[in-house]
């Protein structure tokens, strides 16, 4: 008489529970990494938006001129301007003519541009101008720098060491700069940035 191999319901169900545990157990660990690779890279993302963006500010700013320039009705724009309300389509909170590069090794040669920085609905753009001097037809390049803002602010060092949020003043000369630029960047997710620059 031949002796029967195989595994009992107890031998089954005792395989079947431990794969199930492991299985479980797996399931865990895999769905917690992606979950951390998910946080990481959002974070990632944020400040590695928040710090190209401020690159971008903090080059530009040290690289502005006292050049003004003219609009289309040939109206003259100071060479830095900062404004608190925004009135136009391409209106900034801050904008500025930058000087260019003369016969750089690696850049080449680049004519002074005007930039500005512009905060609306959450989100802050990069408004290059393609001339100094605008016409009817002029149309700027507007490059997203960072989304998810609650807040941006800009504010300028008046000659009497006073923080005021728009320049210049009235009486101001137009090719005048600033002694100091701050800004302040609020997140919607609650950090908060403030960079400032002497000029």
């Amino acid at each position: 008489m031949s002796k029967k191999t195989g595994f009992t319901l107890i031998e089954l169900m005792i395989a079947i529970m431990i794969f199930a545990i492991i299985s479980v157990i797996s399931y865990r660990i895999i769905s917690s990494l992606l979950i951390t690779k998910q946080v990481v890279t959002a974070a990632q993302n944020k400040w590695g938006g928040l710090a190209r963006a401020v690159t971008r500010m903090s080059s530009a700013i040290q690289s502005a001129i006292p050049l003004v320039i003219r609009d289309e009705n040939g109206a003259v724009i100071p060479a830095l301007l900062g404004k608190n309300k925004l009135e136009q389509q391409f209106d900034a909170q801050l904008e500025m003519t930058v000087s260019g590069r003369v016969g750089d090794a690696v850049y080449g040669t680049f004519p002074p541009k005007r930039v500005g920085f512009r905060f609306i609905g959450g989100t802050l753009y990069q408004v290059t101008w393609p001339v100094l001097n605008r016409v009817i037809t002029t149309t700027p390049r507007v490059d997203i720098l960072l989304t998810d803002i609650a807040k941006f602010d800009v504010e300028f060092l008046y000659p009497d060491l006073k923080w005021r949020d728009s320049w210049p003043l009235d009486n101001f000369n137009v090719t005048q700069l600033p002694a100091g630029i701050r800004i302040n960047i609020i997140m919607k997710s609650g950090e908060s940035i403030t960079r400032q620059w002497s000029i």
